[in-house]
């Protein structure tokens, strides 16, 4: 039997693309007649903190006001040395910004359109507009807890990085390899480089993006459109974490490793689920069991995201700073499997903050 959650889903999907047809057609005027207003229909209140030669466009819908770990990435991202532009689709009280005004450069309000990509074309639309050209771009949104680990070393590799155009995580359809131009790099996080800020297929992409609340055109247009769009034109490109990299990490672990990511796991498919409690009750831990456990971590990242199906790698042998917040199944499942492994002492304790608001995600 279906489970309802799929049937949900797959209905919700549908319903998207159904509403995507009339909205190619009207799209285009309606994103002309916002270009005509801008920047007058948007807020910008100023914060205490400086503008550097870094800048991170940090995109947040908090209607209820701003979470506590919202505040947690201003701050990591301002240790860092960016000034962070938070771009926010729902009012910002006058609390939030005393809160925040310390480790936020500027705040703007703009009306809850476009989903992430609307707002991501907003505030760089902005930076144009204020003839801000910084060395470094972060662009990231409130779709994930970043980070889970205050030492993280993911920002620093962006910037080393010989790329101009670097991604937190890749994402390749199987069975097509990881190379520097497959996949697409997942939109909540995002590092660009002034040699692509300049970029004629930058500039393009973004002047003629058409922003869209259709979730379904967003994913295409957005997620995957940016991607290949700079792909396309060959620009440089790094995902600093990916399904092959997973893989090659695992192979260098002892198979202590190999036995916890598979506890760990968060299983969708009942097949593979039971695939993996079969290797976990087999006595063995020989190097035909590795080979075989391998065999079934790389069939499962081939069908779900590797992160969310193996988040115990993900995050303590690569050190992927990032969770996803969203109610999806697979996502729900591991964050459950983090906080066993967390309460475990199995992956390290992110801030209080953060993880009372992970916690609570999954309760009940």
């Amino acid at each position: 039997m279906i489970p309802r959650w799929k049937i949900e889903r797959e209905l919700e999907t549908l319903r998207q693309q159904l509403r995507s047809l009339p909205e190619r057609l009207v799209g285009p005027a309606r994103q002309r007649r916002l270009d005509a207003r801008f920047p007058s229909d948007y807020r910008v209140q100023n914060g205490a903190a400086p503008l550097t030669q870094k800048v991170a466009i940090f995109l947040v819908y908090q209607p209820k006001g701003m979470a506590a770990s919202v505040l947690e990435t201003c701050r990591h991202l301002t240790k860092r040395g960016y000034a962070v532009l938070l771009v926010a689709n729902a009012p910002v009280s006058a609390q939030d910004q005393q809160a925040m005004g310390a480790c936020v450069w500027r705040f703007v309000e703009r009306p809850n359109f476009g989903y992430d990509f609307g707002g991501y074309r907003d505030g760089i639309r902005l930076l144009w507009h204020w003839s801000v050209s910084p060395d470094h771009l972060v662009i990231l949104n409130d779709s994930v807890w970043f980070p889970l680990d205050k030492g993280e070393t993911m920002l620093a590799s962006m910037e080393r990085s010989p790329a101009g155009f670097v991604g937190a995580l890749r994402h390749v359809d199987h069975p097509q390899p990881e190379s520097e131009h497959t996949g697409i790099f997942l939109s909540y996080f995002f590092h660009i480089k002034r040699s692509v800020l300049s970029s004629t297929v930058f500039l393009d992409y973004w002047n003629y993006y058409v922003a869209t609340s259709n979730k379904y055109l967003t994913v295409r247009r957005g997620e995957r459109g940016f991607s290949r769009a700079l792909f396309a034109a060959g620009v440089p490109s790094e995902g600093i974490y990916s399904r092959d990299r997973l893989l090659q990490a695992l192979a260098q672990q002892p198979v202590e490793a190999v036995v916890k990511t598979l506890e760990y796991g968060a299983y969708t498919d009942l097949n593979l689920q039971h695939e993996r409690d079969e290797l976990l009750s087999s006595g063995a831990r020989d190097t035909a069991w590795r080979a075989k456990a391998m065999a079934h971590i790389e069939a499962v990242s081939a069908r779900r995201n590797f992160h969310s199906a193996f988040c115990y790698a993900t995050i303590g042998l690569l050190g992927v700073p990032v969770l996803k917040k969203n109610r999806g199944e697979l996502q729900i499942r591991m964050r459950r499997q983090y906080v066993r492994a967390v309460e475990a002492g199995d992956l390290p304790r992110p801030d209080e903050a953060t993880y009372a608001e992970i916690v609570a995600s999954v309760a009940g």
